[in-house]
C-alpha cells in the first residue's frame, strides 16, 4: 500500500480533494460527513483492509502532509484550508 502513496502527484491529489468537497457542495454537513466516511469505509474494506490497518492508513497521509509541509509544497496545505472551510 505504501507504493499508491509513493506513486501519487501530490499536486492532483491536492485538487482531488478539492473536488470531492465541491461535488458534495449541495449536501447537509451530516451528508458530507457520512459520504466521505462511506467512501473511505469502502474503499478501506475493499481495497486496504488486507494490506493495512486504519491507523496504518491514516499515518501514510500524515506523512504526506508532514512532507508537503516540509518541501513547502502549497497546494496541499491548500485544499486542507479550503476543505476545512468547506466542511
Amino acid at each position: 500500500m505504501s507504493s499508491f502513496s509513493a506513486n501519487a502527484d501530490v499536486s492532483k491529489v491536492s485538487q482531488g480533494m478539492i473536488k470531492i468537497t465541491e461535488v458534495l457542495e449541495h449536501l447537509s454537513k451530516a451528508e458530507k460527513y457520512m459520504a466521505i466516511a462511506a467512501v473511505f469505509n469502502c474503499m478501506y474494506n475493499n481495497k486496504l483492509k488486507e494490506e493495512r490497518s486504519v491507523s496504518d492508513v491514516m499515518e501514510i497521509v500524515d506523512k504526506m502532509r508532514r512532507e508537503c509541509k516540509r518541501l513547502k509544497i502549497p497546494e496541499f496545505g491548500g485544499s486542507e484550508k479550503f476543505i476545512i472551510g468547506e466542511l
